[in-house]
């Protein structure tokens, strides 16, 4: 059972390896899937207040948009990261 979980810690650090320079900073890659990923979790939670803007649950409908705008942020965040990496 340690060794299994050693071996899963091996391929890990070897993904991980992948996603991070030799300083410790996120590579490009890695921000763009990061920015992808959130950016396509906001489009399906705006997607997903739908229903509820069409039933007029305002609460439900304010409780997605504020986690749409989350996602959406953490999104442009990483895309300006890539673009500050670009610049340099």
């Amino acid at each position: 059972m340690v060794e299994m979980f050693q071996q899963i810690g091996d391929v890990l650090g070897v993904v991980w390896g992948y996603f991070e320079d030799e300083s410790g900073e996120l590579t490009v890659p890695a921000m763009l899937l990061l920015a992808a990923l959130a950016l396509a979790t906001a489009a399906r939670c705006a997607m997903a207040t739908l229903p509820a803007r069409q039933a007029g649950l305002s609460s439900v409908v304010a409780f997605g948009a504020s986690v749409t705008l989350v996602f959406g942020l953490v999104g442009l965040y990483f895309l300006a990261q890539v673009a500050a990496v670009g610049l340099q």
